[in-house]
């Protein structure tokens, strides 16, 4: 009877210190992703500065030129975006941080003989106290530290989701601006009048095209590192929170918050690669609003700018995560499939 008794033990102690150990990892990275999201801004606050400008600018000039409806179409989409982001992940937080609370309030509203266990939103361990004696303590001061990594997170991706958002509005305000410079090119009779015309209408296609090109650039520049950290971050995210739902099956509210988890952290890969495509379609567009507008009515010389601006759209504007990986939804599909990879295997080994 001691043998079996001893590999109880064994084993449950071996499945404990497992939990244990992929609970903290899950944390660190969580903490990991809201500390890269924060440093990332605070390193490259000169180029948010000078995209913070441009947007600033370019809102402004497109007023005076009654062009902001086409900006405005798509800087709405973002904001759409951004605010279901928030919503959603507020709701997976407050589901999180009332999870821990059913077992106490149970013992009030349905007290029994004995007092239910209780799970702290993380598992903690503190030298100087027993964490059990003092749980709504611990509670509170986890709560606050939840409510801080995830409002980092929203804020900074919600910023990201504008910008990226704004970019793509210029290329589509580039599109606009080239149909329009060709659509009236026989209006006018006079000819100077209108060569003059086209002239400027043209040369502020250019000009906006070099805009948003730039206003890229300075993109990609401030976010490569960044996404590469927090896609590595993400699918180890996947697979350690995939592993705990299937380690916590037998203990219902634990997997209820890892389940949680999952979804938060899959909802968070997904959001951080949507903008990217929404970029590269826009920019891919510029090429059919160029193709389907009227250029051939436009004399050789503005024919030749044309043809200059989309060879150039034909190189897609991609963001990318340190230049290894784009961010578009192919890949979240592909990453995805990856993090259920490294979940098989992980379990393989736990069995």
């Amino acid at each position: 009877m001691a043998i079996p008794s001893l590999i109880e033990m064994y084993v449950q102690l071996r499945k404990k210190n497992m939990d244990d150990m992929m609970e903290s990892f899950a944390n660190t990275i969580a903490a990991a992703t809201s500390l890269v999201k924060l440093l990332n801004v605070y390193l490259n606050r000169e180029n948010f500065r000078k995209m913070y400008n441009l947007v600033t600018i370019e809102w402004e000039q497109l007023r005076m030129n009654d062009e902001v409806h086409v900006l405005q179409e798509v800087t709405l989409k973002g904001s759409k975006l951004a605010q279901l982001y928030r919503n959603a992940l507020l709701f997976a937080m407050c589901v999180f941080l009332l999870v821990p609370l059913f077992g106490p309030a149970l013992d009030i509203v349905l007290p029994s003989n004995e007092t239910r266990p209780r799970q702290q939103l993380f598992r903690v361990n503190y030298i100087i106290f027993d964490q059990a004696d003092y749980f709504f303590y611990v509670y509170i001061q986890l709560f606050w530290c939840t409510i801080v990594l995830v409002m980092a997170i929203i804020t900074v991706d919600s910023l990201y989701m504008i910008i990226i958002y704004h970019a793509s509005g210029m290329f589509a305000i580039c599109g606009y601006q080239v149909k329009k410079a060709t659509e009236f090119v026989d209006s006018i009779d006079n000819s100077n009048i209108s060569q003059n015309h086209t002239h400027e209408q043209f040369k502020r296609c250019v000009t906006m095209h070099d805009k948003a090109i730039k206003f890229y650039d300075i993109l990609n520049e401030s976010s490569r590192n960044s996404y590469l950290l927090q896609v590595g971050l993400s699918m180890m995210s996947i697979s350690v929170t995939a592993v705990q739902i299937m380690l916590a099956l037998d203990r219902p509210s634990e997997a209820i918050r890892y389940s949680v988890v999952l979804g938060g952290a899959q909802f968070h890969l997904f959001i951080i690669s949507l903008p990217g495509q929404t970029l590269v379609d826009h920019c891919t567009m510029l090429t059919n609003d160029i193709y389907s507008s009227t250029w051939y009515k436009v004399s050789a010389k503005f024919q030749r700018v044309i043809y200059m601006m989309q060879i150039r759209a034909l190189k897609p504007c991609i963001l990318t995560a340190g230049g290894l990986y784009e961010m578009n939804m192919e890949n979240f599909a592909n990453t995805f499939k990856t993090c259920m990879s490294y979940f098989t295997m992980l379990m393989s080994f736990r069995e």
